[in-house]
């Protein structure tokens, strides 16, 4: 069954924009040691993208009607949001009280979290028959 689906591309798409356009800022209030800065655009940054997955994530689950728990999503932000970062700082575009061993930590935590939805979503597709959930199919 085809997991990579138009909606995910375009979640992706913006979700690389968002990620880059949140470096640049994080790395600007960290630079110029404003908490505001630092603030302002992780609370703008956490919203749009939640934002965006629960749109393009409603329109998946329309357009592919799999019982994935926004695994998919989940992992997708993981993947373009952390290797953005590495490559921000990797790259010398942080800041240079950045330290790319608080991004690497960040992975991690946010792996083990990753990993726990990962758990819930194999429990979820063991309750499901192909991918669909039950009480859709025997409604």
């Amino acid at each position: 069954m085809k997991t990579i689906t138009p909606y995910l591309l375009r979640f992706g798409l913006v979700a690389t924009i968002l990620t880059i356009i949140f470096r640049y800022f994080l790395s600007y209030g960290i630079e110029n040691q404003s908490g505001n800065i630092i603030t302002i655009s992780a609370v703008i940054y956490g919203t749009l993208m939640f934002a965006s997955g629960w749109y393009f994530g409603r329109q998946d689950g329309e357009y592919l009607p799999i019982y994935d728990v926004g695994f998919r999503f989940h992992l997708t932000t993981y993947l373009i949001h952390n290797g953005i970062s590495l490559l921000w700082i990797g790259l010398g575009f942080g800041a240079k009280y950045e330290n790319i061993n608080v991004s690497i930590m960040v992975a991690v935590y946010w792996g083990i979290f990753l990993l726990v939805h990962f758990v819930f979503f194999l429990w979820a597709r063991k309750k499901s028959i192909n991918n669909l959930n039950k009480e859709d199919i025997f409604e």
